[in-house]
């Protein structure tokens, strides 16, 4: 008999994500999956990855044992285990690394796969109980130098009210392809509502097709862009005087770096006519309420901290700011009790600068939200400094495909004493490792949701909801609780992991808010908990906007960057890797690339042997322009060369007229062997040119040469 299990889908981030399911079972086994009909993040809908969800459950490539390798590192032998074996094994290594080392040259690599919420937090307790701070994780490219901006300048990351907004800004964000089940639909049923819509993209995407205007920059230039449309909202009286003179600190200071940045100047760095910038200034500050939004697409740059922060000002200066249809502040939901006994991120002020001396992180910003990022701990690796890293446990994290110049990546992976993957799939990175784990997939365990960033359903409230686990783990599968509980218990921290079960956990967690495991199991929708009251929801911005000098002011002029030694305004700084930055490689490599194309059907490197998946997308492709192609030769569909300083990559061409002539794009996270996928795009990226402030690296503006395959 069929029963019906409700779910939240894990498969894409916690930002975008929290799709309800209903996971129809038969006799223990999956047969169907289908979106929770009125649930308010989807709607009954679901994406291809949702309804694929089935093919990775039952995928044939799934990890199901404990290995250890045998042969030399990436010669793929190895050998079946015992998990007793296998955590024998890892407690013996690294606690040799802490006697010859000390704890701090073992590092936590935790990725998105297994979601975040509960997941990182365990990780935490392990990494906090044996006393090392190196958690890292893929931040620096995702979302955390954008939280820094918007942080460091008004004191959260705001929400976009979509419903109400009569002005949409998407900048660099294409929420079709990413959350079309979610934020998309919302954006859509805005759009037809009656809001502008407004998109920042070099490329044509989706969404783009969409928009009233439809802004195309050149790669790496969005702060220049962002500068110039606060020159024409300040030159011509456009802002909000009342909330600027009440609630902003140094707008005289950032009305002196704006007047540089005029729309024809601006023209000339970002190729958008000085026209089409004014006219996009004067929409976005006269169509009361607008809300703006930035994505993925400005993380990989290396100015993306001060583009965030000129994006944060745009806000605030239009008065957009924490107003209904505008972008909402919204706090973290009330505390957890782990946010005051095991993390290190919430601790005082001088634990945290404590833990950041100790740590190989370069980026004390950065640190302190989000712990270290992956290319700090390789060149740890590679170069022995601030000291050596020599055990790295990799949690759902693919960074052999995923983190930039994955040359050097592999070559540090490889010099590493001991790694450990714990992951569903034997990844390219865990074919480097000397024991690999089979993780549960999100159906094979218990999770506690918690609705974040735009993945919320009601925008004032903390939701919260619980994914069961629907079936038994296939082969000896465990959860990320059950491996890393086991795990710190057996190194001697039991205090650490007191419950016997994650039940008892989410009971731990939740206590502080007055809602129960079983609550949340009678309650299989979800529940609210919500912030505020009706009149409480707006222009909160006395709980937010707290300088350390001047409190309750918005950051137009940061003093917290200047005491860093960054600049305390949003300045605007030529990529590392451009036709202007490195005019001595223009010659032998004309064209601008980005890399980290994401269609929508995959999440970086996973799901690329799902069956339906690859039936609608079977490889990657790189974009170029029709002019660029007729003049190398190159026609639709063909195999090219694609070459950087980095290396080069053979992938199919597709020809198209909506980009720049000077601009190619390259579709994201191929290469995993068991896939049977190639190439892997981040051959060509840089680890080098980095955002000073976050670390992010430079994957969206390198420069590259493309001809025909001989």
């Amino acid at each position: 008999m069929v029963k019906i299990v409700k779910s939240v889908c894990r498969l894409c981030g916690t930002a975008h994500g929290g799709c309800g399911i209903d996971v129809h079972v038969d006799n223990g086994k999956i047969v169907k999956i289908e979106g929770t009909k009125n649930h308010p993040s989807n709607n009954g809908t679901l994406c291809a990855r949702g309804l694929a969800a089935t093919q990775l459950e039952y995928d044939p490539n799934r990890l199901q044992y404990p290995m250890q390798r045998v042969g030399e590192r990436g010669e793929g032998k190895w050998k079946r285990i015992s998990w007793d074996e296998a955590m024998n094994t890892i407690v013996t290594k690294l606690n040799n690394v802490i006697g010859s080392d000390g704890p701090r040259a073992i590092s936590w690599f935790k990725g998105q796969s297994p979601g975040w919420e509960c997941n990182f937090d365990w990780c935490q307790r392990f990494m906090n109980s044996i006393g090392s701070p190196n958690i890292a994780t893929p931040g620096n490219n995702c979302q955390i130098a954008r939280t820094i901006g918007h942080i460091y300048t008004y004191g959260s990351t705001p929400d976009s009210d979509y419903q109400n907004a009569r002005c949409i800004v998407l900048w660099g964000d294409n929420p079709i392809n990413r959350s079309i089940s979610n934020v998309g639909a919302r954006v859509i049923r805005a759009k037809q509502r009656g809001a502008k819509l407004i998109v920042v993209d070099p490329r044509f995407s989706k969404i783009a097709a969409k928009a009233d205007i439809h802004v195309q920059p050149r790669p790496g230039s969005d702060g220049a862009l962002a500068l110039a449309m606060l020159n024409v909202i300040v030159s011509e009286g456009l802002y909000d005087k009342e909330f600027v003179d009440r609630w902003t600190y140094g707008f005289e200071k950032l009305s002196e770096l704006v007047v540089q940045y005029s729309p024809e100047v601006a023209e000339e760095i970002t190729w958008v006519p000085a026209d089409m910038i004014r006219k996009v200034a004067r929409v976005y500050a006269t169509t009361k309420p607008a809300t703006l939004h930035e994505g993925n697409g400005l993380d990989m740059l290396p100015n993306v901290t001060q583009t965030s922060r000129a994006l944060a000002i745009l806000r605030v200066v239009t008065g957009n700011l924490d107003v209904p249809g505008g972008d909402i502040l919204n706090p973290e939901a009330p505390p957890f009790q782990r946010t005051v006994d095991m993390s290190l991120r919430k601790g005082s002020k001088e634990e945290k600068e404590k833990a950041f001396r100790e740590s190989v992180s370069k980026h004390p910003l950065k640190f302190y939200i989000e712990y270290c990022s992956v290319p700090e701990v390789m060149d740890a690796v590679v170069t022995g400094e601030p000291y050596p890293i020599k055990a790295i446990i990799v949690q759902g994290m693919n960074p052999a495909i995923n983190s930039s110049n994955t040359a050097r990546i592999r070559k540090a992976l490889r010099m590493v004493d001991f790694l450990v993957t714990f992951d569903i799939f034997m990844s390219a990175t865990a074919e480097l490792a000397d024991i690999v784990l089979p993780a549960a997939t999100f159906l094979e365990r218990t999770d506690l949701y918690k609705f974040g960033g735009e993945a919320k359903p009601i925008l004032d409230a903390a939701c919260y909801q619980l994914a069961p686990k629907v079936v038994e783990p296939l082969g000896e599968c465990k959860s990320e609780y059950d491996f890393i509980s086991d795990l710190t218990r057996r190194m001697g921290h039991e205090e650490a992991f007191p419950w016997e079960e994650v039940s008892e956990y989410i009971d731990y967690e939740l206590k502080p808010i007055g809602v129960s495991y079983k609550e949340l199991k009678d309650h299989p929708e979800f529940i609210v908990k919500r912030r505020y009251l009706p009149q409480e929801m707006y222009r909160k911005y006395d709980k937010f906007f707290a300088l350390p000098m001047l409190p309750n002011k918005a950051a137009l002029y940061s003093t917290v960057f200047e005491n860093l030694g960054y600049d305390p305004l949003p300045i605007y700084k030529e990529p590392g890797e451009s036709h202007i930055s490195r005019t001595d490689l223009t010659k032998e490599y004309p064209l601008i690339c980005m890399d980290g194309l994401k269609p929508g059907l995959y999440v970086h490197s996973q799901f690329h042997s799902l069956p339906w998946l690859k039936e609608i997308m079977p490889d990657p492709w790189i974009e170029i322009h029709t002019k660029e192609a007729e003049e190398l030769g190159i026609r639709d569909g063909e195999t090219v060369v694609v070459t950087s300083l980095r290396g080069d990559i053979e992938i199919r061409c597709k020809v198209l007229d909506t980009m720049n002539p000077n601009v190619v794009a390259i579709t994201h996270g191929w290469g995993d062997p068991y896939a049977g996928t190639q190439p892997a795009d981040n051959v060509l990226t840089s680890h080098e040119i980095q955002c000073p402030i976050s670390g992010a690296t430079s994957n969206r503006c390198f420069l590259v040469r493309v001809a025909r395959k001989v």
